[in-house]
């Protein structure tokens, strides 16, 4: 494993693993059906459970996080529902694994502070390579990096970031969008209705604003947290959209409002 220590960071964690008949093959001759089944059994020990995958998709939610930079009271709100136990546990789990680097931080960083260590960097890129494949891929990083700095400039660069953006998302599973219904500048969240025979696209959650520019800040706010729509789409469809409004809210709050 000293090879692969090398390209930590740099390379999806399992690039070493050799695909054969059985699945991957590891280096002590182990053969696991998938990459992430190689991870998460054979290198953190955990047994075979028919809810891994949901942890799967929770430890890339929370990493993704802490690799843009959303640590604190929003990952609280938004990935653990406020659950400051959860979120704390789960932080110091990761560290625990060495997926967050404490040792080369400044003396006072802990856990809840510090970012992905190398070997953090390169599970990340394994699950994101590995993703389930109804959870569709992000928009590229550059996009969102441009809404991001967008902030703050004149109408229409932000405009012009907002468009491009949208040309990237169009037809994700869960979509919020911007549009004009009569006099009210809106924003609404569509989802694919997949009940009957042929699937549809219909709003779950929608706000209205007296004008375009209040719209514009909260969709550049969402923008910014497209890696969490699918999570939200299904606060809306399951719950409905008043604990989409009251969810989003908290996290709204938690982050100091939309121009953080």
């Amino acid at each position: 494993m000293a090879e692969f220590e090398r390209h930590l960071g740099e390379l999806p964690w399992g690039w070493w693993l050799r695909e054969c008949p059985g699945g991957f093959e590891d280096a002590a001759g182990r053969v696991w059906p998938s990459v992430r089944n190689a991870f998460w059994e054979g290198e953190l020990g955990f047994p075979p459970v028919h809810f891994a995958r949901e942890q799967h998709e929770l430890m890339l939610r929370a990493m993704t996080g802490i690799e843009a930079g959303w640590h604190g009271r929003e990952s609280k709100s938004d990935l653990f529902d406020g659950d400051m136990a959860f979120w704390r546990f789960h932080q110091c789990w990761l560290a625990s694994i060495g997926m967050v680097e404490t040792s080369r931080s400044s003396p006072w960083a802990t856990a809840l502070e510090a970012g992905l260590s190398p070997l953090g960097r390169s599970v990340l890129m394994m699950l994101q390579a590995t993703r389930e494949p109804e959870f569709e891929r992000l928009p590229m990083a550059a996009v969102v990096a441009a809404v991001t700095a967008a902030k703050g400039l004149e109408d229409e660069a932000r405009e012009r970031a907002l468009l491009r953006f949208e040309r990237e998302v169009g037809f994700r599973r869960h979509v919020f969008a911007r549009e004009v219904v009569g006099r009210r500048s809106v924003v609404t969240l569509t989802g694919i209705k997949v009940g009957a025979r042929m699937p549809t696209r219909n709003v779950a959650w929608s706000q209205s604003f007296a004008d375009a520019r209040s719209r514009d800040d909260l969709f550049a706010w969402l923008a910014e947290r497209v890696h969490r729509w699918d999570a939200w789409g299904e606060i809306a469809y399951e719950k409905g959209a008043d604990a989409l409004t009251r969810h989003l809210l908290s996290v709204i709050v938690a982050t100091g409002g939309l121009s953080k």
